[in-house]
């Protein structure tokens, strides 16, 4: 099994998938590493370095190419779904005076 794997950021995103991506490569649990981030991040001083340091690897890390990201704050990272159109609508007072 000669299968190699890449660093990408994760479908399963927050944010960018930064994180979540790197617990993928280095299988872990995503919760777990974004704990973890977070509470590295708030000690005095390091809220700053926290946040380049996530910036520079959202620019680093490349996107998952095989997966469309449909990308919302607190989205789970699913592919975009298709909407629904409504056909013959017809509107009705249902007030009768």
């Amino acid at each position: 099994m000669n299968s190699k794997r890449r660093l990408t950021r994760s479908s399963n995103r927050i944010l960018t998938g930064v994180l979540g991506g790197l617990a993928e490569y280095f299988g872990i649990n995503k919760t777990l590493v974004r704990v973890i981030y977070v509470v590295l991040s708030i000690f005095p001083g390091r809220i700053l370095f926290g946040l380049l340091v996530y910036l520079l690897l959202t620019v680093l890390i490349p996107e998952d190419s095989g997966t469309k990201h449909h990308t919302t704050f607190w989205g789970s990272g699913q592919q975009s779904r298709s909407r629904k159109e409504l056909h013959d609508v017809t509107e009705e007072d249902t007030d009768k005076k």
